[in-house]
């Protein structure tokens, strides 16, 4: 596996994902698949033992497997077990491999809290245990709001065992609100907090993959994010474009959370460099569901591209303040943006 450049997306994908596979027209930072899907679907699972994940997709570039495990509980379904996860990851092969974890929520009580985040700790352990090769690496998965928590939760890691990169969980939710607990400030605070604590660590956020939210997310100090957005928005006949967010293209699907495209937008779709749009112009982005799939994943991959260049340019926060400046992010970047200065002193 190549070096891998930070800060990084991973594109995340469905089994039986057809023609929507980005990496197949340009290059992407890395593919995400998740255990829970795989199981759902046992053809696929057995294939993708046998042949292992990089010969099963058709791609040579860095394969994150999650565990599903804020899938399964959503359906209620949390039946597989520590052992089980890990002997997928074994068998299957990708670069990483996340713990299977116990997701929280704000609602919940704090004793039902502590038992899931105590649950995800002895995941860890198991699979750590269980883990007998190099690949892949495996990803815990930090749960907590509060620093208190976070500190707790960072000192059983240490006693478990060394990982080079953590993920930040249980934050799914909390992309549909702004402030509280579950509130998107909440989430950045979690990121500061992890990243002083472990400066040298690297952090993937779970989830929060949107062409906007991004941008939150890797300002406050994420390496790493996933997104199923590029995928997602284009079910709902959406599109994304750079520095500008979502918009509608279809003729036949109309949703209140999406403004129309704009006739000086549909102008800049013109000079779209994107493969689909190179190729096949606007008639497919408002026709077929694949079209606006791979449009959006390259918007994606562009704007990671972008954020790197800038980074390394020391130019990023001027690009984040302009892009959000007009959008409901403004206030929430201003916030972002005390709190890590806060965070430096």
């Amino acid at each position: 596996m190549k070096k891998i450049q930070y800060p990084m997306l991973w594109f995340s994908q469905i089994v039986g994902a057809g023609k929507s596979t980005p990496w197949n027209y340009f290059k992407v930072d890395g593919v995400l698949m998740n255990a829970y899907d795989f199981m759902r679907h046992p053809m696929a699972f057995e294939k993708a033992k046998e042949q292992k994940i990089h010969k099963y997709l058709g791609y040579d570039g860095p394969v994150m497997m999650d565990s599903g495990g804020f899938l399964f509980m959503k359906k209620n379904d949390l039946t597989v077990s520590a052992e089980q996860i890990i002997s997928f990851y074994e068998k299957s092969k990708p670069n990483f491999g996340v713990v299977l974890d116990h997701p929280i929520t704000p609602l919940l009580s704090k004793k039902v809290a502590m038992e899931r985040k105590n649950k995800t700790l002895r995941n860890t352990k198991i699979m750590l245990q269980k883990h007998e090769t190099k690949n892949p690496k495996l990803i815990p998965v930090v749960h907590g709001y509060y620093p208190n928590e976070i500190t707790w939760y960072l000192k059983r890691l240490k006693k478990i065992g060394n990982f080079s990169m953590y993920g930040i969980g249980s934050l799914v939710p909390s992309m549909f609100n702004v402030r509280g607990v579950g509130g998107i400030l909440n989430v950045i605070k979690v990121i500061l907090e992890i990243r002083k604590q472990e400066p040298r660590k690297k952090l993937h956020v779970f989830g929060v993959g949107g062409s906007l939210t991004m941008h939150l997310m890797y300002h406050a100090g994420a390496d790493s994010l996933d997104s199923s957005a590029w995928r997602t928005k284009a079910a709902f006949g959406a599109i994304q474009m750079s520095g500008v967010g979502d918009r509608y293209i279809t003729k036949n699907h109309r949703h209140k959370k999406y403004p129309a495209l704009s006739r000086d937008e549909k102008k800049r779709l013109e000079n779209c460099r994107c493969p689909i749009c190179r190729k096949y112009g606007f008639k497919a982005l408002q026709e077929e569901f694949t079209g606006r799939a791979i449009h959006n994943a390259w918007v994606h991959q562009q704007e990671v591209r972008k954020t790197r260049k800038l980074m390394r340019e020391n130019r990023y926060d001027e690009y984040v303040d302009k892009i959000l400046s007009k959008t409901n992010f403004a206030k929430l970047f201003r916030a972002s943006k005390s709190l890590k200065a806060q965070y430096k002193n």
